[in-house]
């Protein structure tokens, strides 16, 4: 088994955390204090990254932001691990058009949500999506991702509720899974009860409330009631790779109104259609959906 390197996990924790406040300047003691790490430590590993262009140093104020040479790095990395993200960007901007909400793309990259595309303009006082946000893989947030994976990967995202997760939690959970699975789609709730600040409301911000404050039972919609109105903080669909498992899910958020036990699925069909779409556009295989015989097989079968 290899063995840890501190220091690369350091400075993978620093670029990740400045990338999840990618419009802020943070001081030595800051980064320091928010990364836990002693200062002699965190001043190499900052000298070094902007010696090499992946920070930038404010010349007054001496605080730390990421630089420019990530820039090739991100296009890189985005050119050949997740381009089925180009193949998604029609589909988004149609359901946004269709639909008046914004079209999210994202993978489950590691432990976290990587956050790859988006559509639509937000509301003045609703979600702030930028391509790069990092949100927790951690219950109640991912259903989409872990709904067509096996035992053993759902489990290890079930962990992540501790070891004082009651039996009934953690069966609500696996029924949560299963629901995604059978429908196609996960849907969530916006279940919110604290103020909002003015201005926009980063999605990073709103993920951590739902994680840490909102009762997950409250957040995952399981049965659609035919009488009720939902108001919605998403719905997500997965787009398949040939593998059969999820590349790249699309969420749709940014609901102005709420939504009607009928308006749901129909939202919902809308943007299966169009995840089907890239799924067949990158080859990728619907789990759901018998492989196709290879021609040539089939003829020498029949031989």
């Amino acid at each position: 088994m290899a063995r840890p390197a501190p220091a690369i996990g350091r400075t993978i924790a620093l670029l990740n955390f400045l990338t999840a406040h990618p419009d802020e300047t943070f001081s030595l003691s800051e980064l320091a204090r928010r990364l836990d790490i002693n200062k002699a430590t965190a001043h190499a590993m900052l000298l070094t990254l902007t010696e090499a262009g992946y920070l930038l140093r404010h010349p007054a104020t001496k605080s730390f932001t990421l630089g420019p040479a990530l820039i090739s790095v991100g296009n890189a990395a985005a050119g050949r691990q997740f381009e089925v993200v180009d193949y998604a960007r029609d589909e988004m901007r149609r359901l946004s058009d269709e639909l008046g909400v914004q079209c999210v793309a994202s993978a489950a990259i590691g432990e976290e949500i990587v956050l790859l595309g988006r559509s639509g303009d937000p509301e003045p006082l609703g979600l702030s999506v930028q391509v790069g946000q990092r949100l927790p893989l951690v219950p109640p947030l991912g259903t989409v991702f872990l709904a067509w994976s096996g035992p053993d990967e759902i489990d290890r995202w079930l962990r992540h509720l501790g070891p004082g997760a009651a039996d009934e939690q953690l069966a609500r959970y696996r029924q949560a899974v299963a629901a995604v699975r059978r429908r196609g789609y996960s849907i969530g709730l916006d279940a919110s009860r604290a103020p909002v600040p003015p201005g926009p409301r980063p999605l990073r911000d709103a993920a951590a409330q739902v994680v840490a404050e909102v009762p997950h039972e409250e957040y995952i919609l399981l049965e659609l009631e035919r009488s009720a109105s939902y108001r919605l903080s998403h719905i997500a669909a997965p787009v398949f790779g040939a593998d059969g498992r999820v590349a790249l899910a699309l969420t749709l958020m940014g609901f102005r109104h709420q939504l009607t036990a009928e308006q749901v699925p129909e939202h919902a069909e809308r943007l299966r259609a169009a995840t089907r779409a890239v799924t067949e556009a990158v080859h990728g295989r619907d789990p759901a959906q018998p492989e196709k015989e290879d021609p040539a097989w089939s003829s020498s079968s029949a031989s």
